[in-house]
């Protein structure tokens, strides 16, 4: 069950947890896809129909103009998802080229559990933010400003998730310096 760009891990074991985390990170891939590209989508056709209104009768709707407001941070945390559980980040790959395949293993088991800690706290502590913007309206829509701030949960969330499903990827794999390797060409 091999998605194209979405790494699966090549143990050659294929114990239970392994197959429940590329399981896992599967689904995790597909919700950020869907949020991503229907952000977009929405964006678009939003912007478009003012455009058309604009053009047509020299006033707009108006609330396509909060679509972004809401949308945007949606498809950057669906973006930052999809690269976190992908591996197209930025990476130093220095000390990893000085390291025995056992180190490695180690290295990148504790990265990702740092991160996975790192972003769940993250996402924790977005709970507040939520709770706080609950009050504050767009002006034209009367959304609660929550939504676009919900992404933040989602993004934090979804990187925490990815990093342990990484880890257990990572802890598993014959080989752990592949696994960051992502195939560029089917990455757009």
């Amino acid at each position: 069950m091999q998605t194209v760009g979405v790494p699966l891990g090549n143990g050659k074991a294929d114990p239970t947890v392994l197959r429940a985390a590329n399981a896992v990170g599967l689904v995790l891939d597909r919700i950020a896809v869907a949020i991503a590209t229907t952000a977009v989508v929405i964006i678009f056709l939003a912007l478009m129909a003012e455009v058309v209104v604009r053009y047509f009768t020299s006033a707009g709707l108006g609330w396509p103009n909060e679509v972004p407001n809401v949308l945007f941070p949606w498809l950057i945390m669906g973006g930052i998802v999809i690269g976190a559980h992908r591996g197209a980040h930025i990476a130093a790959e220095f000390i990893r080229g000085h390291l025995s395949k056992s180190q490695l293993r180690l290295l990148m088991v504790a990265i990702h559990l740092l991160v996975a800690v790192v972003f769940a706290s993250l996402a924790w502590l977005s709970l507040g933010v939520i709770s706080i913007t609950k009050t504050q309206v767009f002006p034209i829509t009367g959304l609660g400003q929550a939504w676009a701030y919900t992404s933040m949960l989602f993004g934090f969330g979804g990187i925490a998730i990815a990093s342990l499903v990484n880890a257990v990827r990572v802890a598993y794999a014959a080989d752990p310096g592949a696994l960051d390797h992502t195939d560029m060409e089917h990455m757009t």
